[in-house]
């Protein structure tokens, strides 16, 4: 995948057709056509110093969570220099950028994003900010799942009117910025007329059909629901982003792209590993359902064979009738364990889990060393499946 043209072969050629032209205007075209090559090129690494420093100076490359951090790390290491914009333990539905990040972002040359909601409100403005800055979408072109109506939320509509109301601010438009309101509160309203349906994906369309009305854009997926960005919970799509982002990386540090390569390769093997030994570890347990607080798993269980039930509703902790429904079907599952992740309240999913005598387990969809992680979350899946069939 190495990118030939940016080669740094390619660089010293230009540079030695430069000094090329000097030394003709210097000496005559044809002394100048007697000097080989190799000495051009001996000359150039003597007279360039800056340009060999700026080739060692790592690339600042952006990225907005943890995961992907860590794959831009196994990419390109020490030639890299990573800003993640969403810290361990905070949640991306919830975040937005602090000044000093914005200020950072100002200078940043590449931005690897994956499609977290907050990117669709916030790279338009820092694009504004850094008209230099290179985003690039690993996300895009991959086949994308949607909340189903167990695990719908209303996180990117929640963002897109911050957004809106942020710009209402700047420009005065109080009055405007009522109306939204309004117009939100009449969404969640109709999220409530569905409380206690059943958690079918057939149903989803139905729910669905006030999203258009509040803003949410998502094309002809419109009716699918909101899209689900955690795709890098699946091994076999983060292969794919792994291709994209070594690509990337390669054109813009070509001095490395050879050991860009060789890291990649390595990477994919490991990925492709760990997808087997996942698949092999959870084979048994292929149709059965799991509680989860947020619907953040999804990519994964879908590759597993597994369904999540999500404790959330529409992106809000579940009303006492909610959580009623929830209880009864947990019990008639015999659900032990009802999962967790740190960047959410875990109030209502210890109360079900109270009701239940479960146990709380954590499965995090933003650690930092994914491989551990998704090694983690099968196991605690695993001994998840295994508490319920004892009881």
């Amino acid at each position: 995948m190495s990118m030939h043209a940016g080669s740094p072969l390619a660089s010293r050629q230009v540079l030695c057709e430069k000094l090329l032209s000097r030394v003709q205007r210097t000496l005559g075209p044809r002394a100048a056509r007697a000097l080989p090559l190799s000495v051009l090129g001996a000359l150039a690494a003597f007279a360039t110093p800056a340009t060999h420093a700026q080739d060692s100076a790592p690339l600042h490359v952006a990225v907005s969570v943890p995961p992907i951090a860590w794959m831009v790390d196994q990419l390109a290491g020490e030639h890299v220099e990573i800003t993640t914009l969403v810290k361990p333990g905070d949640s991306p539905h919830a975040y937005d950028p602090t000044p000093r990040q914005v200020a950072e972002l100002s200078t940043v040359p590449l931005y690897l994003a994956i499609g977290v909601p907050f990117e669709q409100v916030w790279l338009p403005r820092l694009v504004k900010n850094n008209a230099e800055m290179q985003v690039v979408h690993l996300e895009e072109g991959l086949n994308t799942r949607h909340f189903g109506s167990g695990e719908a939320h209303d996180h990117g509509h929640d963002e897109a009117h911050a957004y809106e109301q942020e710009q209402e601010h700047d420009e005065h438009h109080d009055d405007d910025h009522t109306d939204d309101h309004a117009d939100h509160d009449e969404h969640d309203e109709h999220h409530g007329e569905h409380e206690g349906h059943e958690e079918h994906h057939h149903d989803h369309h139905d729910e669905h059909a006030d999203h258009q009305a509040h803003g949410a854009q998502h094309g002809e997926d419109e009716d699918l629901g909101e899209a689900d960005p955690h795709l890098w919970l699946d091994p076999q799509r983060m292969q794919t982003v792994v291709e994209r982002a070594a690509e990337v990386l390669e054109a813009r540090l070509p001095q490395h792209a050879g050991e860009i390569d060789a890291n990649e390769q390595r990477l994919l093997k490991t990925l492709s590993e760990l997808d087997a030994q996942i698949a092999q570890t959870l084979a048994p347990y292929k149709g059965r359902n799991f509680l989860i607080f947020h619907p953040s798993f999804g990519y994964f269980a879908d590759r597993y064979s597994l369904e999540q039930h999500a404790i959330e509703v529409s992106g809000r902790e579940p009303t006492p009738r909610e959580m009623a429904t929830l209880i009864t079907r947990a019990k008639d599952e015999n659900i032990g364990t009802i999962f967790v992740s740190g960047q959410f309240s875990q109030t209502a999913a210890k109360r079900i889990a109270s009701s239940l005598e479960a146990e709380v387990a954590v499965l995090d969809p933003l650690a930092e060393d994914y491989l551990d992680n998704l090694k983690h979350a099968t196991e605690a899946l695993k001994a998840g499946f295994e508490l319920t069939d004892s009881q």
